[in-house]
């Protein structure tokens, strides 16, 4: 039998086991696949909200969805708004737009934002072109009365408790026939570029494949790489440093249906509602402001007193440039981390993990397997860089001097400033950005940031006054006959608390 050991559990660990179990193992048992968890090591604890994506995976391993929304304290969320993000508005108003996971389309118009451009822009593009901007404001949610599990009138994710989450993962992975060691790594044999074995505080463990979800230290991975595997982002992604804290709902209160990012004085913070807590963080550059300073700042933001307490977390931002070396794949942060604007990081641990499933035949693996892996998870990163830098260098914010410099970062991006070159004369369209390896943000997002973060094509299409009137009467119509057929995220979180699918089993023992 074939063996893969996944050293560190958590989110990555544990996701990654689950894919594999059900790629390798579905029908029979072909290959062991055993996770090595240290009880001495904690796990970030961060990257709680997502893109619709992750309905892919849960939905590939078997998971009900109502069963992870009960385990995980999970909501639902239809997209991110964004404020602060610009200078305020000619009515002193503050700035503030959504990247909604939708985009209605018209028939018989070449395009519904070219018909937006051109009209007299009363409402913002988020707002007119969008559902779930509908189902955002009155906290709706994609869901119609006895809805099937992950399907909705529009596309959504979840926000979920990222402790439970692995938690929850790691008890349906051992359920499904994966081990679990609880030890601590305390050396990694390595000979001719392949680990060999694992020494543990009890264990030998050998492996024809070693996956890394260790986190920052990448404690495996390091053993196989040069020193100049290291491609660092922080030239274009200045944030480097986060302080969070979570705070238990009051009585009556009802979880928002989508994630609050706010720009501060030297990055931007976030608010994600669970069922029973908010999370908040701030993300901000060191180079710029201090820890104390940034905490001071947040709380302040949040109107918290000093006896809240914070956490700190540094973030080490850029990625491997080999990820998979010899029989040794980093996925998580040991592979690499773009800060958590958009909510990519468990994308990138699936994408990661599926990639694996992909790629890996065991003993016939080569060179050009291994290249290949690695040249597209490069690629994944690169270009959810630019997504993310894309949202800073369009702020018009002169306020501080991060706001001041931000802007500089475009210079670092080759890719993104010819695009942004062009999208000053065109609208962006699929084409425009079709050479996607990761497949999380088509044209429609970058829409919605262009558009939110007043950034518009000078077009010169005739039209006449009056013209898309028509187009937007449409619009309005979809958009209330679906916020009369769906759920308030109220009503959705009461009725998924009765239903249930996998039992989850307490395996936390090893038993």
């Amino acid at each position: 039998m074939y063996s893969i050991t996944i050293v560190g559990g958590g989110t990555a660990g544990w996701m990654t086991a689950v894919l594999l179990n059900q790629t390798y193992n579905k029908f029979d048992r072909l290959v062991s696949i055993q996770v090595v968890e240290s009880p001495d090591v904690d796990i970030v604890g961060v990257g709680e909200a997502t893109v619709p994506a992750i309905k892919d995976f849960l939905q590939v391993v078997g998971i009900d969805e109502a069963d992870f929304i009960k385990h995980t304290n999970a909501t639902l969320k239809t997209g991110i708004i964004f404020k602060n993000w610009c200078v305020p508005n000619e009515d002193g108003s503050l700035h503030s737009y959504m990247h909604p996971f939708d985009q209605e389309r018209v028939e018989k118009r070449l395009d519904v934002a070219t018909s937006w451009l051109l009209s007299s822009r009363a409402q913002g593009y988020d707002e007119s072109v969008s559902l779930s901007f509908s189902l955002a404001k009155d906290n709706l949610t994609p869901k119609p009365f006895n809805s099937k599990p992950y399907q909705g009138l529009v596309g959504y994710s979840f926000h979920l408790d990222a402790r439970l989450f692995g938690q929850y993962l790691r008890d349906y992975a051992t359920s499904k026939g994966v081990s679990r060691i609880e030890a601590h790594v305390e050396k990694v044999n390595a000979r001719d570029g392949k680990i060999t074995s694992l020494v543990t505080d009890g264990y030998e463990i050998r492996s024809e494949l070693f996956i890394d979800c260790t986190g920052f230290q990448g404690l495996l991975i390091s053993e196989l790489e040069s020193d100049s595997n290291w491609q660092s982002y922080q030239d274009v992604l200045l944030c480097d440093k986060a302080v969070t804290i979570q705070r238990p709902h009051k009585p009556g209160y009802t979880p928002k249906s989508y994630t609050v990012s706010h720009a501060l004085n030297a990055g931007w913070s976030w608010r994600i509602d669970l069922q029973n807590r908010t999370g908040h963080g701030y993300v901000y550059s060191s180079k710029y402001l201090e820890p104390d300073a940034a905490e001071s700042e947040f709380r302040a933001h949040l109107g918290l007193d000093e006896s809240d307490r914070f956490n700190h977390i540094d973030m080490r931002v850029g990625r491997r440039k080999q990820q998979w070396i010899g029989n040794c794949v980093a996925i998580g942060l040991s592979s690499g981390f773009i800060e958590p604007l958009e909510s990519t990081g468990l994308h990138l641990i699936y994408l990661a993990a599926r990639f694996v499933a992909l790629h890996y035949n065991f003993e016939q693996n080569n060179d050009v397997v291994i290249g290949n892996y690695n040249k597209t998870m490069c690629k994944t990163y690169d270009e959810l860089k630019d997504f993310i830098v894309l949202h800073y260098v369009l702020s018009d914010r002169t306020d501080s001097d991060f706001w001041c410099d931000v802007s500089k970062t475009l210079d670092g991006c080759s890719t993104l400033k010819s695009r942004l070159a062009v999208w000053k004369h065109k609208v962006c369209e699929y084409f425009d950005v079709s050479d996607s390896t990761s497949h999380m943000f088509s044209d429609v997002s970058y829409r919605y940031i262009l558009y939110g973060m007043k950034y518009y094509p000078e077009l010169a299409v005739p039209f006449k006054p009056g013209e898309f009137d028509e187009v937007f009467d449409y619009l309005d119509n979809r958009k209330a006959q679906v916020c009369s057929h769906v759920m308030s995220h109220k009503a959705y979180l009461q009725d998924i608390s009765g239903k249930s699918g996998f039992v989850s089993i307490d395996m936390s023992k090893g038993k």
